[in-house]
C-alpha cells in the first residue's frame, strides 16, 4: 500500500513537473513573440525608410534632369527668337552701309584715359547667323556646287585625255608626311607650356618672403623677367631646331610652327595678365573685384590655365561665357568642312598652281611666261584664300569652341564689306587682332610710347610681319620676305591710301589688292620653291639661304620680241 502510494505520489509529482515545465516554456515563447514581432517591425521600418530615401534620390535626380532640360529648352527658345529676329527684322542690316559689328566687343574708354579692354560675351560667328537666312544659305550651297562642278570637270578632262584620274591628293600625301613626328613635338611643346604654371606660382609665392621695396625683391622680380624672356627665346630656338632636325614637310611644318606661335602668345598672355595680380597680392583696393574661390593667393588655378591653353582665344580671362551643352552634330559638320577644304586646297595646288611653276629652275623663263603665271595664279590664289579663311577661322574655330563650350565665337567680323585696309586688318582675324591690341598696341600706347599711337601701330605691324615671315621661312626652308614687305610696307601704305576713299571705291580697291596680292604671293613663293628643287648645287650657307635662287638660277629673261596689235587690227 505504501509502495503503491509512494508510486502514485511520484507519478503525480512527475506530472506536476512536466506541466510546470511546459508552462515556463509557454511563458518564454509568449515573451519572445513580441520581441520577434518588434524586430520584424524594425526591419520593415528600415526597409520603408530605405525605400523612401531611394525615392527621394530618384525625385532629386529627376528634378535636376528636368531643370537641366528646361535650361537647354530656354536657351534653344532664345536662339530661335534670335534667329527669327534675324530673318524677319534684321535682314535689312545686311545691306546697310554702316556696319554695327565693330561695336559692343570692347568696353568704353576708362576714366583714367586707358584704352578699353576686350569683353567676352555669348554670340555666334557672323556666318553662323547669316546662314540662318535662306538666301545666304542658298549662296553657300551654290558655292559648294561650283566647287563640285570644277572638281568633276577636271576629273572628266583627265579621264578623257589620259584615261586616268588625278584627284590631286599628292600635296596632302607629301605635305603631311611625318605628321606623327610633328604630333610628338607638339606634345613636347604642350608639356613645356604646362610647366610654366608651377614656375610662375613659385615666383609669386617666394617673392612674398622679401621685404617690400628691398633690393632682393627687385632682383627676384627682374630675374624672373629675364628667365621668362629666355624661356620664350629658347622655346623658339628648340622648336625650330627640332623642325629642321626631323625635316618636316611643308604642311606639317606650317601646322607645327603655327602651334609654336600660338603657345608663345598664350604664355605671354597668361604671364602678362597675372603678373600684376601677383605684384599687388595682399593689398586691398577699393575697386578690386572679389576673389574667386577657385584661386590660390589671388592667382588662378591650374584648371583655368589649362582651359585657357585650349580655348579658342588668345586673351586671358579667369572666366569665359560658356554654353550649356556640346552639340555633337555641329562638331561633326565643322570637322567635315575642315577635311573637305584641305582636300580642295590640295586639288587647287595640284591642278592649277603646280603646272604653272614646276618648270622653274630647269631653264630660263621668259618675262611673258612669268606674267602669264602671275595672272594665272590670281584666281586659284583667291579661291585658296577664301577656303583657308572658312576652314581656319570659321569651321575649325567654331568646332573647337563647341567642344570646349566656349560661347563667344566672334572669331572674325564682316571683313568682306570693309572699305579701308585698317578695317580689314581689324576684322579679318579677330583672335590674333585682340592679342595684338591687348598685349602689344595697348601696352605700347600706355607704357612704352606714352600715347604715341602711330609708333604703336608700326610696332603691331612689325611683330605680325616677323612672325608671319618666321613661319613661312622655316616652312619652305628659304628666306623670301614677300609677306614681310606686304605687311610692313604695303600694309601701312594702304592704311593711309584707303582711309579717305568712299565705301564702294574702297571696297573694290580692297578686293583688287587682296586678289593681286594673293596671286603675287603664291607666284613668288612657288617660283622660289620649285627653283630650289630643280636647280643643282645650292649651298647650305646662310647667304644661300637668304638670297633667292629663282633670280639667279635660270631666272626670268626679258623677251625683246613683244609686239602689240590694236584690237581693231586683228583679222
Amino acid at each position: 500500500m505504501s509502495d503503491a502510494g509512494s508510486g502514485s505520489e511520484s507519478s503525480g509529482s512527475g506530472s506536476n513537473d512536466g506541466s510546470s515545465g511546459s508552462t515556463v516554456q509557454n511563458a518564454i515563447n509568449n515573451r519572445g513573440r513580441p520581441q520577434r514581432e518588434y524586430r520584424e517591425e524594425m526591419v520593415k521600418d528600415m526597409a520603408v525608410e530605405q525605400m523612401k530615401q531611394k525615392m527621394h534620390d530618384i525625385v532629386n535626380r529627376l528634378g535636376k534632369e528636368v531643370e537641366r532640360k528646361m535650361d537647354i529648352a530656354v536657351d534653344d527658345l532664345f536662339t530661335e527668337v534670335k534667329q527669327f529676329n534675324l530673318k524677319n527684322y534684321e535682314l535689312k542690316q545686311l545691306f546697310n552701309e554702316k556696319s554695327t559689328s565693330h561695336e559692343g566687343h570692347r568696353k568704353s574708354a576708362k576714366t583714367d584715359g586707358k584704352l578699353p579692354d576686350k569683353v567676352f560675351m555669348p554670340r555666334n560667328s557672323l556666318l553662323t547667323d547669316l546662314f540662318e537666312v535662306k538666301h545666304i544659305k542658298t549662296i553657300y550651297h551654290i558655292f559648294i556646287v561650283i566647287l563640285i562642278i570644277l572638281f568633276l570637270n577636271t576629273v572628266v578632262h583627265d579621264f578623257v585625255d589620259t584615261g586616268s584620274i588625278n584627284l590631286g591628293f599628292r600635296p596632302i600625301i607629301a605635305g603631311f608626311g611625318k605628321f606623327h613626328i610633328a604630333l610628338m613635338l607638339w606634345c613636347c611643346m604642350q608639356t613645356s607650356t604646362f610647366l610654366l604654371y608651377p614656375c610662375f606660382r613659385m615666383w609669386a609665392l617666394f617673392r612674398k618672403n622679401f621685404t617690400a621695396g628691398s633690393p632682393m625683391k627687385k632682383l627676384w622680380d627682374w630675374s624672373a623677367v629675364v628667365l621668362f624672356v629666355s624661356y620664350q627665346c629658347g622655346f623658339i630656338a628648340a622648336a625650330i631646331k627640332a623642325l629642321l632636325w626631323f625635316d618636316l614637310p611643308p604642311a606639317s611644318s606650317v601646322a607645327y610652327l603655327m602651334e609654336m606661335t600660338r603657345f608663345l602668345m598664350k604664355a605671354h598672355a597668361f604671364i602678362r595678365s597675372n603678373a600684376p595680380r601677383a605684384l599687388v597680392s595682399g593689398k586691398k583696393h577699393a575697386d578690386s573685384k572679389p576673389i574667386s574661390p577657385d584661386t590660390y593667393q589671388g592667382l588662378p588655378s591650374f584648371s583655368k590655365y589649362a582651359y585657357f591653353l585650349f580655348a579658342p582665344t588668345l586673351v586671358y580671362r579667369d572666366e569665359y561665357p560658356r554654353t550649356k551643352q556640346i552639340r555633337w552634330r555641329v562638331v561633326a559638320r565643322h570637322a567635315l568642312e575642315v577635311i573637305g577644304v584641305v582636300f580642295y586646297i590640295s586639288f587647287i595646288l595640284e591642278r592649277f598652281l603646280a603646272p604653272l611653276f614646276e618648270k622653274f629652275g630647269h631653264a630660263k623663263i621668259s618675262s611673258g611666261s612669268f606674267v602669264l603665271s602671275l595672272f594665272g595664279s590670281i584666281m586659284p590664289g583667291s579661291l585658296s584664300f577664301l577656303c583657308a579663311f572658312y576652314s581656319l577661322l570659321h569651321a575649325w574655330m567654331n568646332g573647337a569652341a563647341e567642344l570646349l563650350r566656349f560661347a563667344d565665337r566672334m572669331f572674325y567680323r564682316d571683313w568682306w564689306n570693309e572699305s579701308t585696309f585698317a578695317g580689314y586688318i581689324r576684322s579679318w582675324n579677330v583672335v590674333v587682332h585682340d592679342w595684338l591690341y591687348t598685349y602689344v598696341y595697348k601696352d605700347c600706347v600706355e607704357h612704352v610710347f606714352r600715347n604715341c599711337r602711330p609708333l604703336a601701330t608700326v610696332t603691331v605691324f612689325t611683330v605680325s610681319s616677323v612672325f608671319h615671315e618666321l613661319i613661312l621661312a622655316f616652312t619652305f626652308r628659304f628666306f623670301y620676305p614677300v609677306m614681310f614687305v606686304q605687311f610692313e610696307f604695303m600694309g601701312l601704305m594702304l592704311m593711309f591710301v584707303t582711309k579717305r576713299l568712299g565705301k564702294n571705291v574702297g571696297n573694290v580697291l580692297l578686293w583688287l589688292v587682296l586678289s593681286i596680292g594673293n596671286g603675287l604671293h603664291l607666284s613668288l613663293y612657288n617660283m622660289e620653291y620649285y627653283a630650289r628643287r630643280n636647280c643643282p648645287d645650292i649651298g647650305d650657307s646662310i647667304v644661300d639661304y637668304m638670297v633667292p635662287v629663282s633670280w639667279s638660277c635660270n631666272g626670268i629673261s626679258h623677251n625683246p620680241n613683244w609686239t602689240i596689235t590694236a584690237p581693231w587690227s586683228l583679222p
